[in-house]
């Protein structure tokens, strides 16, 4: 017979932890995977719960890191306790109340892979959690192409299959969490977010999560992608520079500039911003891409040249700034869904 579990992964925990185990179990008989990454204080605890029969407790010597310890249960559940086909992840602080967690069980049980409990952000909230979250939806969606209304919510739900499709990711700390998005997206997983309580405990002070450090390694990802598209933009511009002054015209200049790019954009875009694999077909599409973009780009900087009288090197950067951001939405397209093509 099937089963559904808990994880939660802790770090030094607060007085909260064994409140919520207690509520946990009172309320659920499926078992519970406590994930002891690296603590210094309240080790005493674990010791005490994994005693009850339906809690494991999985240890690091070392803090690896939320995502690290993530992957731990999730190596776990898969390797030894093939009966579990789903887990809901809860954070350790007491900030998820267990209707709650029980209700994104029900969500995995009625056949959804990945479940998000998403909290409503007002400005009554702890201001690192409000400006992190409202900062992060703006981020996602430019870089998921979807909305995501708690980005940083530490509940939710995986399938048995988005598990294992999670042990590949390679970040191990807060990132991995965003990580998950991508991943969803990629293989066509469905997101499906369910509204929570929202609850914060002394103003989130037990949260491990740094709100710059954390949020930094966070954005990696889009980050990857805008190095790899200045790099990119450089070799364009280059290759476009050096064909005008040795005498081409606008149009022969961008080709050459366009053909010198579109190897390394497209490698660089496909193995490590979106992780993805790619077959000629996807090839063929960017290539059309980016001379169908090429195109327009001349078009538009002919225009700003010869009608506008306007700089020529600085209607081919104008002209690219704006084709970057057109750019994105199409290469993450192409490499969204795993062997789509």
């Amino acid at each position: 017979m099937s089963q559904k579990c808990f994880i939660i992964p802790t770090k030094n925990p607060t007085s909260e932890f064994p409140k919520l185990i207690s509520k946990l179990r009172k309320k659920s008989e499926f078992p519970i995977f406590v994930v002891d990454d690296g603590s210094d204080v309240g080790v005493e605890f674990f010791s005490e719960i994994e005693k009850a029969s339906n809690i494991i407790v999985l240890r690091h010597a070392i803090n690896l890191g939320k995502g690290a310890a993530l992957k731990t249960a999730f190596n776990e559940i898969l390797t030894k306790h093939p009966e579990i086909d789903g887990s809901v992840t809860l954070d350790s602080d007491g900030q998820h109340s267990i209707d709650d967690a029980l209700r994104v069980l029900k969500c995995l049980s009625d056949g959804d892979d990945f479940v998000l409990g998403c909290r409503n952000f007002t400005k009554d909230i702890p201001l690192k959690s409000y400006v992190g979250n409202q900062i992060s939806k703006k981020v996602y969606q430019f870089l998921l192409g979807r909305k995501i209304k708690d980005t940083q919510t530490g509940l939710r739900g995986l399938s048995k299959k988005f598990m294992l499709d999670c042990l590949s990711i390679k970040s191990n700390r807060f990132e991995f969490e965003t990580e998950q998005f991508v991943v969803a997206i990629r293989n066509n997983i469905n997101i499906h977010e369910i509204d929570i309580e929202t609850i914060y405990i002394e103003n989130n002070s037990g949260s491990n999560f740094n709100p710059l450090k954390d949020s930094l390694r966070i954005y990696f990802i889009l980050l990857r992608y805008v190095s790899i598209s200045i790099i990119t933009f450089l070799i364009d511009i280059t290759v476009f520079v050096f064909s005008f002054n040795l005498g081409a015209n606008i149009l022969l200049a961008n080709f050459l500039a366009r053909t010198a790019s579109i190897l390394f954009q497209y490698n660089a875009s496909k193995k490590i911003v979106f992780k993805s694999s790619g077959n000629k077909y996807s090839f063929l599409l960017f290539v059309s891409y980016v001379y169908f973009s090429g195109a327009i780009s001349v078009i538009l900087q002919e225009l700003l040249v010869k009608d506008l009288g306007a700089n020529f090197l600085f209607s081919k950067i104008f002209v690219e700034t704006i084709l970057f951001f057109i750019g994105f939405s199409v290469v993450r397209l192409l490499f969204r869904r795993k062997g789509e093509y």
